[in-house]
């Protein structure tokens, strides 16, 4: 069953043809959307759909692409996203694509450093995490993403198998930690999935 409407599905299409052609036309990598595969958006919705989950928190909005994904889930289990975003230009854009998709109802975009942002969260109080940030930060939010799941709640972060070296810290820490089990899955540009214990 299809559960992107074509409203949301148009908004998408737009999105996609600008990521292909950030990566085709030189854009310079700071300046791309630098999005997360189609089949890696289904993932995240049908694995928020899965744990019926309510509060979702993104680090990364870029267009809103991945937010709108989890929105749709959100949107099924009476649930909200809170996204963050902190290159102004893509909050911009992230603001229109989740408006234009008719999502901002079910859609939070802050304009503010998601590394603060998760961490104001209250422990054990959000259901999924999604990872999608600079590849840097995700040590640095390891603790707090483990610290805010309520147990059985999901951690995801992208690019695990695209940027091995560069997370391979963060890996080995997430796969080796006792409040956690987990793997990577070979999907889009690898996704670490785990559940909170």
């Amino acid at each position: 069953m299809n559960l992107i409407p074509a409203r949301v599905r148009s908004v998408m299409d737009r999105l996609e043809a600008m990521d292909a052609a950030d990566r085709d036309d030189g854009t310079p990598q700071v300046k791309r959307l630098r999005q997360i595969r189609p089949e890696v958006g289904e993932l995240l919705m049908t694995l928020a759909l899965a744990i019926d989950a309510k509060s979702i928190v993104e680090i990364g909005a870029s267009g809103g692409y991945s937010s709108m994904f989890l929105g749709l889930a959100a949107r099924r289990t009476g649930g909200r996203v809170t996204t963050f975003e902190v290159d102004a230009d893509k909050v911009a854009m992230a603001s229109r694509s989740h408006a234009d998709a008719g999502m901002s109802d079910v859609i939070e975009l802050r304009h503010e450093d998601g590394v603060a942002g998760l961490a104001s969260h209250r422990d054990g109080s959000v259901d999924l995490v999604f990872l999608d940030a600079e590849k840097d930060l995700y040590e640095r939010m390891l603790e707090d993403a483990i610290r805010v799941l309520r147990p059985r709640g999901l951690l995801i972060a992208d690019n695990l198998i695209s940027h091995a070296t560069e997370l391979a810290g963060f890996r080995e820490r997430a796969l080796a930690d006792p409040r956690l089990s987990g793997l990577v899955v070979p999907i889009g540009r690898g996704e670490l999935v785990a559940v909170r214990l």
